[in-house]
């Protein structure tokens, strides 16, 4: 893999190296507002054999000038692979005469999990993305999520959190976003997803306190996501894929300068609606799953999803698995060893606008833009 992005090659001039040696940022440290700092936030982790050790998380940050601020994320769950690689190349070339505004960017979210491979912590068990908001005198977890919440989200206007399928899926890739009641809101998070440019947009109705779309919510910015690949592999057609999509929304927020061949993108990408309680079929006894449908085909309700065998029993008529409702298969589970309760594969449906050309009003937003030429420029902290 050529390292940058060959779109991006005017991004490979500058010399990360001259930043000298990393520094170290505490939990209560203000974020730089000026130049490019790379190093780590200390989470304190004391333990038998290292009374005053700490986590760190690596974290880059760059900065220029009045601008919007983007929080790029990757490795919330550390077996997710192609965000981490996208956000290390974005880090080792972005320079601060590149941007208007500030990047902050976090590349192993949680950094105990990514350093194993894992979906959860292998210190407290705990999946970062499902603990926000977090506590600051709590678990290791728990003390990032607090940290990402209210310390680097409370000083974002967007945050981008890059997932994949890990180990267990994989996915069609897609921007994503959970839904939200509130028109203005949900707008906003479209616009993003829809600048992003992936295939398609995944627009996810469920429960989001925990998540970090959640958090985001709370500390007054906007999220959305990603589910690009999977399969603890790594593609590189999928990390270009990812850093486009990234460097897309730095340059739609005006954090990058425009590029002149945007303009000549095509239609805008399709959106679909999820609904877990309908779109997701799991397993309800062990076995072996073998699939009968494939990442990108359209189903209907009543179809055969797969069969579940029992190798104990070989003399037993495999479980037959069908789909529930119609969609387009977006995620497919990949190992063939299947418990109850393992998701085996889910849909996604045309999406259903609340008001009329609300996906045409979305990509045309400028929402971010425009909010930042109505707001006092940001103070500087020293």
């Amino acid at each position: 893999m050529n390292d940058p992005s060959p779109l991006h090659e005017s991004f490979a001039a500058h010399d990360t190296a001259a930043n000298g040696e990393p520094i170290i940022l505490s939990l209560a440290d203000p974020i730089p507002a000026e130049g490019k700092v790379n190093g780590y936030v200390r989470v304190p982790y004391s333990t038998d054999l290292s009374a005053y050790g700490f986590i760190a998380l690596p974290i880059v940050v760059i900065a220029n000038g009045e601008g919007p601020t983007v929080l790029l994320l990757a490795g919330s769950h550390g077996d997710e692979f192609e965000g981490q690689v996208a956000l290390g190349r974005l880090a080792r070339t972005l320079m601060p005469a590149d941007v208007t505004g500030r990047v902050i960017i976090m590349p192993t979210a949680n950094a105990p999990a990514a350093r194993e491979g894992k979906r959860n912590s292998p210190i407290d068990g705990y999946n970062l993305n499902r603990i926000y908001p977090g506590d600051v005198r709590g678990s290791p977890t728990s003390m990032i999520a607090n940290y990402i919440e209210r310390h680097l989200m409370a000083e974002s206007d967007i945050v981008l959190d890059l997932h994949s399928g890990g180990r267990s899926l994989r996915y069609q890739p897609c921007a994503t976003l959970m839904d939200h009641p509130d028109p203005v809101e949900r707008s906003r998070r479209l616009a993003i997803a829809i600048a992003f440019g992936a295939p398609a947009v995944l627009v996810s109705h469920g429960y989001e306190e925990r998540n970090s779309s959640g958090a985001a919510k709370r500390a007054g910015a906007t999220r959305i996501g990603t589910e690009i690949g999977g399969g603890a592999g790594l593609d590189v057609r999928l990390v270009d894929l990812t850093y486009d999509g990234v460097v897309n929304v730095l340059r739609w927020s005006g954090v990058l300068p425009a590029d002149p061949a945007a303009e000549a993108r095509p239609d805008v990408v399709p959106v679909y609606d999820v609904i877990p309680e309908r779109d997701y079929l799991y397993a309800l006894s062990d076995g072996v799953f073998e699939p009968r449908a494939q990442l990108g085909e359209t189903v209907r309700a009543g179809d055969l999803a797969g069969l579940l065998h029992d190798p104990s029993r070989p003399w037993t008529t495999p479980q037959e698995i069908r789909f529930k409702s119609d969609g387009l298969v977006v995620c497919q589970r990949v190992p063939g060893l299947s418990a109850r309760g393992d998701c085996l594969f889910h849909l996604a449906s045309e999406f259903v606008e609340r008001y009329p050309n609300e996906i045409a009003k979305a990509a045309a937003s400028t929402w971010v833009k425009d909010l930042f030429k109505r707001r006092r420029p940001r103070v500087k902290r020293r």
